[in-house]
């Protein structure tokens, strides 16, 4: 009989991490999971800490899959490795260097099956260095919503991590993440698995934290891949509608996600250059959504519009002093 419940855990040089992750999976109050790490190469020692935890919960020793990768593959890769070990009728996929609440999948689970529900989603934590921050997800109450909030409500988040997934969902050859695609990877597979859910459950609680002090981690910097990596996203999204022959129906949802997209990245990268080299993309969108905008993006919107690009520069240093006095 399949387990209930399969947690997908990519692994890459998450050594100071891991043994807190693992602790919060292997003591969770729900008996009935198959746990599935892919190692993506790691240069560390995060593997040997991994078995090191798992002695400690002897019952759990037969519920593990560890994988191992030759080369390192990217997370997209090591994730779709996972999904295929897998044989859960629900699927978490989670960071490595994240932590749950032990009564996580309990809570999770239990809702999904007496709702009927093909996802359920929580609350989480963002958790900084020095503070934690309440992270509340939307969830529309009409299915016919699903889509279009998760592509532009920012409360509507399209994480993947604090969400249990039906594994047929999963399976979808369209909801898989395309190699080389390691950032929206997560909004790449959820915004497809949002269009295809016919039921979407809340559960209110705080069962995820989401760690943002590991400086390894890929969403620590805006380098060109990420600014490549967004173009692709789009353009994946685009054919994904094309195919469904609903590329008019969202029409100016997409086009307002997409100002919104760009405007982050001009902000978020410390990169003129990037800034520079970026700055047509998505251009006729963020004129559009303009107004949207708040006042630092509209600052940092005209800068970039009429090439100053080392005022920019500027302006973006400032208002990272900013952010970090507030």
């Amino acid at each position: 009989m399949n387990p209930k419940v399969s947690i997908l855990v990519p692994v890459y040089n998450v050594s100071a991490f891991i043994e807190k992750c693992t602790h919060s999976l292997f003591g969770q109050t729900f008996s009935d999971i198959e746990y599935i790490f892919v190692n993506d190469a790691s240069t560390d020692n995060s593997i040997e800490k991994l078995i090191k935890v798992l002695e400690a919960y002897p019952n759990r020793r037969s519920q593990i899959k560890v994988i191992h990768h030759t080369e390192n593959k990217g997370l997209a890769v090591a994730r779709n490795t996972a999904i295929d070990a897998s044989s859960g009728d629900y699927l978490l996929a989670m960071d490595s260097d994240d932590y749950i609440e032990l009564n996580m999948i309990e809570a999770l689970y239990s809702n999904a099956i007496k709702h009927n529900a093909d996802i359920a989603v929580c609350d989480a934590t963002i958790e900084y260095s020095n503070k934690s921050i309440l992270y509340t997800n939307y969830i529309p109450k009409i299915s016919t919503e699903y889509f279009a909030e998760i592509i532009a409500n920012p409360l509507c988040y399209w994480a993947i991590w604090n969400k249990l997934i039906k594994r047929e969902l999963y399976l979808r050859n369209d909801c898989r993440v395309p190699e080389g695609l390691n950032f929206l990877e997560d909004r790449h597979t959820m915004t497809r698995i949002y269009y295809y859910a016919k039921k979407i459950i809340k559960v209110d609680q705080i069962l995820y934290h989401y760690v943002k002090y590991n400086t390894n981690a890929i969403t620590a910097t805006r380098s060109r891949m990420h600014f490549e990596n967004t173009q692709r996203f789009w353009e994946l999204l685009n054919d994904f509608l094309i195919d469904k022959k609903e590329q008019n129906s969202f029409k100016s949802t997409i086009e307002f996600a997409k100002a919104q997209a760009k405007i982050t990245l001009l902000i978020d990268t410390n990169s003129l250059l990037l800034r520079k080299e970026y700055s047509h993309l998505f251009e006729r969108e963020e004129r559009f959504y303009f107004s949207t905008f708040k006042r630092g993006e509209k600052i940092m919107s005209l800068l970039v519009r009429y090439r100053f690009f080392y005022l920019a520069q500027i302006f973006n240093y400032l208002l990272k002093f900013k952010n970090r006095n507030t």
